[in-house]
């Protein structure tokens, strides 16, 4: 979302960002000088109070908008709940996660269904999940998630490989994202030891922090020597520069925009099947996909792949390219802007 607000800044659009005032986003925004207007979280009903509904009715007429754009499942429900009738809602949807039964629901089904708005697929994943779910398909676009080329550029790669190596040689096989459910990075740490048994002196890094990291850390205390939690950072140049492999184990994806800076990195991915990482990771191509939650399967391409370098030196150029083709922040600006006409001129 900060992406696209800069993005659109810089075409000369006015925007204005309604978030709550009490999380982080609400001073980012004024950091980065985005015009924002915070409001309290409500302490019954949620997005669902009037009172709440009645609130960014009244910034939205105040700032004169002409289009909604709601970024999250909630936002979706207070868009669609405040501004559906009066102004056209526009909704990206960033998970694959099947939407909730709407045939006996009429609330849900008016959500995903009424007319006056428009949605934003991140991938294929996503589209498909939206389809399965009744969302009509005109009412789609699927705009892929861009990211900001030169965050993962330029990193030091001896800055952290001695310590992350702790003695090993190597190769340094990373997973950067948040430690949950969905991304299952549970299945990494489970195929730590056979990739070590193929490659001796490998170590599985894991950055990020989540619910699942006690499962991890159960496997970390067994495998001192193979894993290492590293928890939240923010020097991703540093990190992706020293890593040898990307994996990304996903069961549930939207896109996995981590992918897409390991490979804007120039680091060689694997990544599972699932939801829209193949839109980003092409068998063979720019990477090499496996059936999620196979651990075994897992430690195998990674194995390959290690030593294989030309096939290696190939993939990663191949994702470079990809990822500069289309998933940029321009790119993504550029689709949402064409979704905005859209919906503007059918007068939703």
């Amino acid at each position: 979302m900060l992406l696209l607000a800069h993005g659109l800044r810089r075409r000369g659009h006015n925007q204005q960002v309604v978030c709550l005032e009490d999380e982080a986003l609400y001073h980012q925004l004024a950091v980065e000088d985005i015009p924002a207007a915070g409001v309290r979280r409500p302490l019954l009903l949620g997005v669902h109070s009037p009172r709440l509904r009645s609130r960014v009715r009244r910034i939205a007429e105040e700032f004169g908008a002409d289009i909604v754009h709601a970024h999250t499942g909630n936002a979706h429900t207070l868009a669609a709940g405040a501004f559906l009738g009066r102004l056209p809602v526009v909704t990206t949807r960033r998970v694959d996660f099947a939407l909730k039964d709407n045939k006996d629901n009429a609330a849900t089904r008016r959500k995903y269904t009424a007319p006056g708005q428009h949605f934003i697929a991140i991938s294929s994943g996503v589209r498909a999940a939206l389809l399965r779910g009744g969302v009509p398909d005109e009412r789609i676009t699927t705009v892929y998630s861009g990211i900001d080329l030169d965050r993962p550029a330029g990193g030091d790669r001896s800055k952290l490989r001695g310590e992350w190596l702790a003695g090993r040689k190597g190769p340094l096989i990373g997973f950067i994202g948040a430690l949950v459910d969905h991304k299952a990075p549970w299945t990494l740490a489970e195929a730590a030891p056979a990739i070590v048994e193929r490659l001796p002196g490998a170590r599985v890094i894991f950055l990020g922090e989540g619910e699942c990291r006690p499962e991890i850390e159960e496997l970390q205390h067994r495998y001192p020597e193979l894993i290492h939690l590293a928890g939240w950072r923010d020097d991703l140049a540093d990190c992706l520069a020293a890593l040898d492999l990307f994996v990304m184990p996903s069961k549930e994806e939207g896109l996995c925009t981590a992918i897409a800076e390991a490979m804007a990195a120039g680091v060689p991915c694997v990544a599972s099947q699932a939801g829209g990482i193949p839109d980003l990771v092409v068998d063979g191509k720019t990477g090499v996909l496996v059936p999620p939650l196979d651990r075994l399967t897992l430690a195998e391409a990674v194995t390959s792949l290690w030593n294989d370098p030309p096939r290696r030196q190939r993939l990663a150029e191949n994702a470079l390219r990809h990822v500069q083709e289309h998933f940029t922040a321009d790119a993504m600006v550029e689709g949402t802007l064409a979704v905005y006409g859209r919906a503007a001129s059918n007068g939703e």
